[in-house]
């Protein structure tokens, strides 16, 4: 699987995403004006990360005191002579300068500053080249999950822009004559409470209130079971990957949308319209031909209903189809019966709604299951998916 593409089309979050569900190993590659990042995946999981604009970690453990210069030139020495493909933190473990368990939290902390720094990137190109990594490669072996790092990198902005805004609005502190040193041992009495404080049990508090340290990230394991959809997901890419024409894909999604619901139509857009394509699972009163019905059906885009909705949002839809005068056309179309739920999402190439995909579970009015995994791989399909003529 090759993945490639432009950030202002894909964000990283959704690379992420594709990645992460369909559990590849690889080397995401981030290229802009201002320099270059790379992403290392290990079965979905981020095991190293780096940015032309941070410090390499070794530079960022001498830094911290610790390693020394020494030990950070005896470590890349090391590597050049031996010519091993051993990250460097490894082999500063293997030379007793570096704690296994501290070379962890280390790494964490900088895969995290990493990606902080990539949700910045706002313009450029991404390119992800599908490849295992060795054993000999890996440092954490269990890596990062993806999302978890999105949040941690994420909530670290928040935080950091937050105190950014509360300490541009603070009033600028007014020179106060030094108290008089307080003799140890001396208990002051607070006149407005009562109570008495040990001054050297009491810590000094701040202006601004700090949040709690955030929970050390460790290994992240996955206890739930996993979902069709996601299960799915890894099956269909292996066929997406290879060579596809536009009704090739045409009939993987329809493929995939149909082991998720009952039945699903793909619609093509057009300036003024979109037009039936293809359809799975559908079944028309009276035995009817249901691939010449869905090839008949036209539903105009200036009008209300839940394509124009999906088309100007650019956004999937699970929930009821409202009443509107389209609506009820496409139901009519479909076989009469109102669905008690429907999902309806977009299929976008190079920023345009190119085809839109709607599904049901009719007849059986049942609930539609989690389409997370189908969502992504229609991410995937819309940048190989070729408008027709």
């Amino acid at each position: 699987m090759s993945l490639e593409g432009r950030l202002e089309d894909l964000s990283l979050p959704d690379i992420f995403q594709i990645i992460s569900l369909s559990k590849r190993s690889g080397v995401l590659t981030l290229i802009r004006k201002e320099g270059t990042g790379r992403l290392v995946f290990n079965q979905g999981k981020v095991i190293y990360a780096s940015s032309d604009n941070k410090s390499r970690l070794g530079y960022t453990l001498v830094r911290k005191g610790i390693i020394t210069d020494e030990d950070l030139e005896n470590g890349l020495r090391v590597q050049k002579v031996k010519r091993s493909k051993k990250p460097l933190g490894t082999v500063l473990v293997e030379m007793n300068v570096l704690n296994r368990e501290v070379l962890k939290k280390e790494i964490e902390e900088h895969i995290t500053e990493v990606i902080r720094d990539f949700l910045k990137w706002e313009h450029g190109s991404f390119h992800f080249e599908l490849g295992g990594v060795s054993e000999e490669e890996i440092v954490m072996k269990n890596g990062l999950e993806a999302e978890f790092l999105l949040l941690e990198a994420t909530r670290l902005q928040d935080e950091d822009t937050h105190q950014q805004e509360l300490e541009k609005n603070l009033p600028r502190p007014v020179a106060q004559p030094a108290p008089p040193p307080l003799k140890l041992g001396l208990q002051v009495q607070s006149a407005a409470s009562g109570l008495k404080m040990d001054p050297e049990k009491t810590q000094s508090r701040g202006t601004v209130a700090q949040k709690p340290a955030p929970t050390p990230m460790g290994d992240q394991r996955d206890t739930k079971a996993v979902r069709k959809d996601l299960r799915l997901l890894t099956i269909m890419i292996e066929e997406l990957s290879g060579p596809s024409t536009s009704s090739e894909i045409t009939l993987l999604i329809l493929r995939f949308a149909s082991e998720i619901m009952n039945r699903a139509v793909i619609f093509l857009t057009r300036k003024e319209d979109i037009l039936g394509l293809g359809q799975s699972g559908l079944v028309l009163p009276g035995g009817g031909n249901a691939n010449e019905r869905i090839r008949n059906i036209r539903i105009p885009l200036a009008e209300e209903s839940i394509f124009k909705s999906v088309m100007g949002k650019k956004l999937p839809y699970k929930g009821k189809l409202t009443t509107s005068r389209w609506n009820q056309f496409l139901v009519e179309q479909l076989g009469r019966e109102w669905p008690a739920e429907v999902y309806v999402t977009p299929l976008i190439n190079e920023g345009r709604v190119i085809a839109i995909l709607y599904g049901d579970n009719l007849p059986k009015q049942e609930a539609i299951g989690e389409t997370e995994g189908l969502e992504t791989f229609i991410k995937m399909a819309g940048f190989k998916f070729q408008k027709p003529e």
